[in-house]
């Protein structure tokens, strides 16, 4: 598969104005780095259509001025971008057509959905979404594919939920036949299997 050539590091200005000429390839930005990211399957996007609509649900029901975006890139700093399967932030206050692409405020919730890459979900986004302050970040394993020594309670399918707590992710896990707490949007009361089988 033929990445973009790239002679220099990229800022994440720059890294918004990617393409390879394949419109199924996206890319994450790593200290300069354009990495690619993995293919989803057809479970992975019907969790993240489930989520979004949700979320959506709960912000226009209780009139907030939230907006939820999609694996849009956020800007981590001006050398790193990821792409989250959700993020959920403030709508701006008025549309500017002159407003910079990406998302640059800091999200209030992120949702990545663990795919082959898992490991950087649990680490390196963790650090980076912990750095930015975003005050909750779920990880949805969805295949039980996470080895059970980064488990609280074993291998298997789950959710794991992050929040800040005197600015450190204090992480929770949440496995079948539990609800699992929302700190953006408390009223929203999904439990694991709900969230694993997308059915709205």
């Amino acid at each position: 598969m033929m990445i973009p050539a790239v002679s220099r590091d990229l800022t994440f200005d720059a890294f918004i104005d990617v393409e390879d000429g394949n419109e199924l390839n996206e890319f994450e930005l790593v200290d300069g780095r354009l990495v690619l990211m993995p293919e989803p399957d057809d479970w992975h996007e019907e969790i993240l259509e489930f989520l979004s609509f949700m979320f959506e649900l709960q912000y226009r029901r209780m009139k907030l001025r939230y907006s939820v975006r999609k694996r849009n890139a956020l800007m981590i700093d001006n050398t790193r971008g990821r792409r989250p399967d959700v993020a959920v932030i403030d709508r701006p206050a008025t549309r500017r057509e002159d407003r910079q692409p990406g998302i640059r405020s800091v999200p209030r919730m992120i949702v990545e959905i663990a795919s082959g890459n898992w490991s950087t979900d649990l680490v390196e986004k963790q650090e980076e979404y912990e750095a930015l302050q975003v005050p909750e970040f779920w990880i949805v394993d969805y295949r039980g594919q996470i080895p059970a020594k980064y488990c609280q309670r074993g291998k298997g399918k789950k959710v794991i939920v992050l929040t800040l707590e005197d600015r450190v992710y204090r992480k929770a896990e949440y496995v079948e036949g539990e609800t699992v707490p929302c700190l953006t949007f408390p009223e929203l009361e999904l439990t694991v299997e709900q969230i694993l089988a997308a059915e709205e």
